[in-house]
């Protein structure tokens, strides 16, 4: 008899539980499972998941397969008699009717779930088990796995992705974490220097008066800032009344778009930065954000054009 893909997966997914249950030592609390056209998902409580446990786990389901070790669904009259036989039970209680028939899928010599889904009657069927992606959300884990061809075919992906990285890296298989590492703390070292920098050069920016009684305008254009930082710059100036803030960042030279800033301080109720915004980018541009403040990104040629018709619109 051969099986859907939806029910070797779920079959797979009480061999991987059963797995991770014995290396953590006790039972897990399976809070859903997904089976969907491109992957499957099983969401755990945990707090103590990580890749080296998940990766024994894998390799036990894997080694299971080969076995092909056998599987069997018992009848129970209930839940209570079905805990009362088999005491290390996996149950998600929520989802089981306390007075109805249970049945009870037993992966030979390793699992027992209670369970109303159909499982394939042996491991083999599921050919390979992988695990493509795990994350945390809280004290939630989502891993996504994948089983038989569509697990073959993710391991050629993942091969495949692997080379291209070590080509662009310079490094080889075994040495491919630690150059990622390396790479990792460069960038950290870079963005740190990044916003020092930034910082430096917004903070010798001197605000201009529009007109005698109108507010002071602050306005710059740079390639290559932090944009974290000019946005904690343009947050920082604000809150200083009768002000305006442009600020234009392109990330290089090549970049077609710029990221913009275009806000004002509280005292200026009567100015609207998003609608202002709107009217001026027009079609050459996008974004959105509060009267006060708006970001957004623009074309690199009217950078200058946008900043000057803003700060005109202040002036006399």
């Amino acid at each position: 008899m051969s099986h859907t893909q939806k029910e070797l997966a779920h079959t797979a997914e009480h061999a991987f539980i059963g797995s991770l249950q014995k290396l953590i030592g006790k039972t897990l609390n399976v809070r859903k499972v997904e089976h969907r056209d491109y992957d499957n998902l099983v969401v755990i409580a945990s707090t103590s998941l990580d890749v080296n446990i998940l990766i024994k786990a894998e390799q036990e389901v894997n080694s299971l397969i080969n076995q092909g070790r056998k599987i069997t669904t018992h009848v129970f009259s209930s839940l209570a008699e079905a805990k009362r036989q088999v005491p290390n039970l996996r149950a998600n209680e929520n989802r089981i009717a306390s007075d109805k028939d249970v049945r009870v899928v037993e992966i030979e010599n390793h699992d027992l779930a209670a369970c109303i889904m159909d499982h394939a009657t042996n491991l083999r069927e599921c050919g390979f088990f992988l695990i493509t992606r795990m994350n945390r959300r809280g004290s939630d884990y989502e891993i996504s796995f994948v089983v038989a061809d569509a697990a073959k075919n993710a391991a050629i992906d993942f091969s495949r992705r692997i080379l291209n990285i070590c080509m662009l890296t310079g490094a080889n298989y075994n040495t491919l974490e630690e150059t990622v590492k390396k790479l990792m703390q460069s960038n950290a070292l870079y963005l740190q220097k990044s916003k020092i920098l930034t910082r430096q050069i917004l903070d010798r920016i001197d605000s201009k008066p529009t007109h005698d009684a109108g507010p002071r305008i602050i306005t710059g254009s740079f390639v290559g800032l932090s944009d974290e930082e000019v946005m904690e710059f343009v947050s920082r100036k604000i809150v200083c009344p009768n002000l305006i803030v442009v600020i234009a960042n392109l990330k290089s030279d090549l970049d077609p778009m710029a990221n913009i800033v275009f806000a004002r301080s509280d005292s200026l109720s009567d100015i609207d930065c998003n609608k202002i915004f709107t009217e001026i980018a027009s079609e050459r541009g996008r974004g959105g954000g509060k009267p006060n403040f708006v970001r957004g990104i623009i074309r690199k040629e009217i950078i200058e054009e946008f900043i000057c018709i803003i700060a005109r619109r202040f002036t006399g």
